[in-house]
């Protein structure tokens, strides 16, 4: 009720009441309600001392206080437009919204009251049947007020049109509320609004930059960090996304949320920080319930491969061709080899790697009186390199050094594919299938040999009853083959049966077994007129 239809207040009642609005504008409210007390025991019933009061108990939640002093106004000025809009403010906050829509239709509908209030009363209307999930509803009372460049009613516009579906119109009508000055939380729920928009429509550019508007609007905002986080993942720009990712996680983040982390950086070649956010994952899985077998051991797998720099390969080899010059498998020759290499973290980057080694051989037995031991003795130095992420290629070029007076000094380069499925440890199945492909071939630059081979082994796998569960056996059938210009025949090729012994260890709770032991024994058949694929073939292997 406006002061100019009420007495005027005077002397002690009307400094009270001054300094209740002070403090209201203070936001102590409860000192102001007691001001305001004060101010009506010099003044009692006073309207405009009871309107302060009414609004003092509605600010502090104490809503049947104030819906009664409210009708108490009402009985003295049953038309006053501005006491009935606030009963339906009293409604609509306790709840009672059936109430409420009939008090503001019946408001909204009355000729008498002023364009202002009559306004006010459309918003109001608008948010109950919102309330309601009467959207179009609450959109056709607002469309007097469509093009007023007002915050109130373009903001609720904008979440109308969003809920009702109409999301391109959402869209526009956002970035129109964001141009109308909004205060920071207004602007914050804006901006939401806006994300979710622009996502449903697939308008990418738009999303991401109200993202990074929400970013801006709260550096500190965990959530908002982890939201950017995902939208650069979408858009494959896994470098910003990381350093979001960084900023957002903390201990109450989601497993799958640290996994995410992981993989952005792993794709980033940044090994060590994504072994940092798996083992994170793992962690937070585990201290969630969240448990998978093969998911875990998954898992553990990425953390092993992506910590490995170094390592140590051991292969006694007996009639299996190492590509070696002078050495094919036609010889009843034993051969062991052995091998250290480094594989810098830098050049190791989501699937893709670079290898330096350095490797000797030597012939430790043949059954065709052929030398064996110091005279053979052969060094190797060399890269590899694979350089996709995806596939299995490798290429290398080896320096091959002499270090016994049988041996060479030669450049040799290779390039080999390989694919399998079921090679690994499934500490979660009994028994699976399993195949390889493996092909190389090899040229010396000196000699002009060229010596190619293949492999292909298909079979069944069993997982042991051994006391750690980490021995494999895995019988398969075999198809192989090898090339060399400088032999004949040729070409040679063998079929048959084979079984392959495996143990793994060096695990632990994040990775998993990173060395294993393996014994191979194949009998083949011949295949064609090279009577060197034929026979018994064995190799003794171990990776460190």
């Amino acid at each position: 009720m406006a002061r100019s239809q009420t007495p005027p207040l005077r002397g002690e009642a009307y400094r009270l009441a001054e300094e209740s609005y002070r403090l209201q504008a203070a936001h102590d409210l409860a000192g102001a309600l007691s001001l305001v007390d004060a101010a009506l025991a010099k003044s009692k019933e006073h309207p405009q001392l009871l309107a302060l009061k009414r609004d003092l108990l509605y600010a502090i939640g104490s809503l049947p206080e104030a819906d009664a002093l409210n009708e108490d106004l009402l009985a003295k000025a049953p038309g006053d437009a501005k006491l009935r809009l606030f009963r339906i403010y009293l409604r609509q906050r306790q709840g009672r919204l059936a109430e409420a829509l009939e008090d503001a239709t019946q408001l909204e509908g009355d000729s008498g009251i002023s364009p202002g209030d009559r306004r006010q009363t459309r918003l109001v209307l608008a948010d109950l049947f919102q309330a309601q999930g009467r959207h179009t509803e609450a959109l056709k009372v607002l469309m007097p007020h469509s093009g007023e460049a007002e915050l109130g009613v373009q903001a609720r516009r904008a979440f109308l049109l969003l809920a009702d579906g109409h999301h391109a119109s959402a869209c526009q009508a956002f970035q129109d509320a964001l141009q109308l000055s909004p205060d920071a939380d207004q602007r914050r729920t804006l901006l939401q609004g806006l994300c979710d928009a622009a996502r449903k429509t697939n308008q990418a550019d738009l999303e991401l930059r109200a993202l990074e508007d929400l970013r801006r609007l709260n550096p500190q905002d965990r959530h908002a960090a982890l939201e950017l986080a995902y939208a650069y993942v979408g858009r494959h720009r896994d470098a910003e996304a990381l350093d979001h990712f960084s900023a957002g996680l903390d201990d109450q983040s989601l497993p799958g949320t640290w996994l995410d982390a992981a993989y952005a950086a792993k794709r980033l070649g940044k090994n060590s920080e994504a072994v940092r956010y798996f083992t994170r994952g793992m962690d937070a899985r585990r201290a969630s319930g969240q448990t998978s077998p093969e998911f875990d051991y998954g898992l553990r797998r990425e953390v092993e491969t992506l910590s490995r720099s170094w390592g140590l390969a051991s292969g006694s080899f007996y009639r299996q061709s190492i590509l070696l010059p002078g050495v094919a498998s036609r010889d009843k020759l034993l051969q062991q080899g052995l091998e250290a290499y480094w594989q810098p973290e830098f050049l190791a980057q989501n699937g893709r790697m670079v290898q330096v080694f350095a490797q000797v051989f030597e012939n430790l037995y043949s059954g065709n009186s052929a030398t064996t031991g110091g005279p053979t003795l052969q060094g190797v130095v060399g890269v590899r390199a694979k350089p996709f992420s995806s596939e299995n290629v490798v290429f290398t070029a080896e320096k091959l050094v002499a270090l016994g007076r049988l041996s060479l000094n030669d450049w040799m380069f290779r390039a080999a594919y390989s694919a399998d499925a079921g090679l690994d440890l499934r500490p979660w199945e009994r028994d699976w299938n399993y195949w390889r492909l493996f092909t190389e071939g090899a040229a010396f630059a000196k000699t002009g040999q060229y010596v190619h081979q293949l492999e292909v082994r298909a079979g069944h796998a069993w997982r042991m009853k051994t006391s750690d569960g980490r021995d494999m056996l895995a019988p398969h059938l075999v198809l192989a083959g090898d090339f060399d210009n400088r032999v004949n025949p040729r070409y040679a090729g063998g079929f048959g049966i084979g079984a392959s012994l495996r143990h793994w260890f060096r695990e632990d709770r994040h990775h998993a077994p990173a060395s294993w032991l393996e014994l191979t024994l194949q009998a083949r058949a011949q295949l064609g007129s090279a009577d060197r694929g034929k026979g018994l073939f064995l190799t003794l292997t171990g990776w460190f």
